[in-house]
């Protein structure tokens, strides 16, 4: 019976570990994505298409001197190069503004946080739609999925 007990509280131990360390990607005040998934999509892409067919959706929070994303890929080809913010309105490019990655990272580590100045920070914070979130692969050097925030 002990044992039972021992492995039914370390179980829930870890269940609730892993709980609180999930959702620490996402704290802080939301701007830029506010909590809500982003849909990134070939389309969105300027100047596109990107990679046609190809799905993701993201989350992007702004707190205190970061950035944290969390990307879900649904589908995509190769592997992921970077991913960054631009200053962009919706249907127009800009330049990078921040490296959410700061190396090549392949397509399975696609969550993180990045360092931020606090200026930037706070005008992502302030006007959001003004920047968007764009996936770059070796095979879509010029973008393959992007989602404008909000």
């Amino acid at each position: 019976m002990r044992t039972i007990r021992s492995i039914l509280f370390l179980s829930c131990s870890v269940v609730l570990l892993a709980c609180s360390l999930v959702p620490a990607q996402a704290k802080g005040r939301s701007g830029g994505g506010g909590g809500a998934s982003l849909v990134l999509t070939s389309e969105a892409v300027v100047p596109g298409p990107g990679e046609v067919g190809a799905s993701a959706t993201a989350v992007v929070n702004v707190s205190h001197g970061e950035v944290c994303f969390a990307v879900t890929l649904g589908s995509l080809s190769g592997f992921i190069q970077e991913i960054a913010l631009y200053q962009a309105p919706a249907g127009q490019s800009g330049p990078e503004v921040l490296r959410l990655t700061p190396t090549p990272i392949g397509i399975y580590q696609i969550k993180g946080c990045a360092a931020c100045d606090a200026t930037l920070g706070r005008e992502i914070a302030r006007n959001p739609s003004a920047y968007y979130i764009q996936i770059r692969t070796g095979l879509y050097p010029g973008g393959a999925l992007r989602a404008q925030l909000h």
